[in-house]
């Protein structure tokens, strides 16, 4: 996704995974850390950002952002049968207020 690079920050990274957790219908996992993780790179090769990493009951809901790109990397995987992964895109779709998206998809 090509975004604003102003709302690459970490709270609202957080706040929207939880969104887009809810909005797909699927579960946080419960575990003995943190959930979600999240962290801040502060400045490398692709100019720092934010990655959200949350642990679903079905799998996971991965974001990775690159500021120097105005890039986000969105993965979400899921093997239940009630989940809607493609909400939990759109979740995040108005947070940034992307105005390109490039979908890989794989369906097993």
């Amino acid at each position: 996704m090509n975004c604003n690079v102003d709302l690459l920050d970490e709270k609202g990274f957080v706040e929207t995974s939880l969104k887009a957790i809810e909005r797909a219908n699927m579960k946080l996992a419960v575990t003995s850390g943190e959930n979600p993780m999240h962290y801040r790179i502060g400045d490398d090769a692709m100019g720092g950002g934010v990655s959200v990493n949350a642990l679903i009951t079905t799998s996971h809901l991965t974001i990775h952002s690159a500021r120097k790109h105005r890039i986000v990397e969105f993965d979400c995987a899921t093997c239940g049968q009630n989940s809607h992964p493609e909400k939990a895109l759109e979740v995040f779709k108005q947070f940034l207020k992307t105005n390109t998206l490039k979908i890989h998809f794989k369906n097993f």
